[in-house]
């Protein structure tokens, strides 16, 4: 029973294990298509945003990525690329009809590197009511750009983080399959036959011997 128990965890774990390597694969996706879908804003700009939901969105300065032309402005469609993310002045304006939507705070606590697209967050904006605003930017780096949209930090993707608990359950199950394996091993060895041995020189003690010839019944 015991082996079958473990060769149940080993199956168990590889399977569990081989899982979430599979959603950590799709969690990984899963960001950089929300990095692709983020809305690009070109220093000397200004690109209104629609939210149609309560919740929370951050600005990015980003120093990789792809902008497209946005009318309006003196920007054409780009590919950027820079190792210092550039000074940039971001004002996010509340056209609500109340003009209550939505809070602004600094915050650089989200960031993304991913083939796509590579930035640091510098504000958060808490939206309690849908309504429409207005993120402008401004810069002396005319090559400047910001991305808005969602936290699309990796390491707090759903997925991901399922991905790292499967891993770990099922590494966790394998180790105790490898142990009582192990276990078993060691006492299927110690139950076999011993001959014990004096000396290098002398031969192997042994426990048996025929009976004396006066401890033999006698003959009838």
């Amino acid at each position: 029973m015991r082996a079958r128990t473990n060769a149940l965890l080993w199956l168990l774990g590889i399977g569990v294990t081989v899982a979430a390597f599979v959603s950590a694969v799709r969690g990984v996706e899963q960001n950089q298509n929300l990095v692709v879908d983020l809305v690009r804003v070109p220093a000397g700009c200004a690109t209104t945003v629609e939210v149609s939901e309560a919740g929370t969105f951050f600005v990015y300065v980003e120093r990789k990525g792809r902008v497209r032309a946005v009318d309006g402005c003196d920007n054409g469609g780009r590919r950027y690329e820079s190792d210092v993310a550039p000074e940039v002045d971001v004002v996010v304006l509340d056209r609500s009809d109340a003009g209550t939507g939505g809070t602004t705070y600094d915050d650089d606590s989200v960031s993304y590197s991913t083939p796509e697209g590579v930035g640091e967050s510098i504000l958060r904006v808490e939206v309690t009511e849908p309504g429409t605003f207005v993120i402008e930017v401004r810069s002396s780096d005319p090559s400047a750009v910001v991305a808005v949209g969602p936290d699309v930090a990796v390491e707090r993707n759903r997925l991901v983080l399922i991905a790292v608990a499967g891993v770990l359950i099922g590494l966790l199950m394998m180790a105790i399959a490898l142990v009582g394996t192990v276990r078993r091993r060691r006492r299927t060895v110690n139950t076999g036959p011993v001959v014990a041995y004096g000396t290098a020189t002398e031969e192997p003690t042994l426990t048996w011997a025929p009976p004396r010839p006066e401890d033999r019944a006698p003959e009838r």
